[in-house]
């Protein structure tokens, strides 16, 4: 439970109240000293939210810490906004993990002209991800938007 100063000039106090279950899950109520409850901030909770994210993220210990990581595969990330791909063109080595994220609210599928991938529906901050372990040029595009349009050069001794 936390105090707030006084809300008002009749020293109202207020209190918020805030149940944890997990990082991403709590609910927060406001509570006067007049017994008044119910009240949420839409604002309040994400601002808890993004605290309580970034403090589990400050506190774990970062992925290069972790000696069984060390041989990971490389990743690279390809964002959509503005109905473009962001960037559009990447080199990567064999074995790297390309990851597509939609950023933006209007729905992207991201579809290789050749048939290699092919992602679900993607709405606003979904993710696709897929592996290159073969060199080549990877044509692709949005099959909602055909003119948004990217490449993946895979070779060798890139990254």
């Amino acid at each position: 439970m936390i105090d707030a100063p006084p809300a008002d000039s009749f020293n109202e106090t207020r209190r918020l109240v805030l149940t944890v279950r997990d990082v991403m899950h709590f609910a927060a109520k406001a509570e006067t000293s007049f017994g008044i409850y119910g009240y949420k901030s839409q604002g309040a909770l994400h601002a808890l939210r993004l605290f309580f994210l970034f403090t589990t993220l400050v506190s774990s210990p970062g992925l290069a810490e972790d000696p069984n990581n060390a041989a990971a595969t490389p990743a690279v990330t390809v964002s959509m906004d503005h109905s473009t791909f962001i960037p559009s063109e990447i080199t990567v080595a064999p074995g790297t993990t390309v990851t597509w994220v939609n950023v933006e609210t209007m729905p992207h599928i991201v579809v290789d002209l050749n048939k290699a991938f092919r992602s679900k529906t993607l709405v606003k901050d979904g993710t696709f991800s897929f592996t290159f372990t073969t060199p080549g040029d990877f044509d692709y595009l949005c099959s909602i938007h055909p003119n948004m349009k990217g490449k993946v050069i895979v070779k060798s001794g890139a990254g």
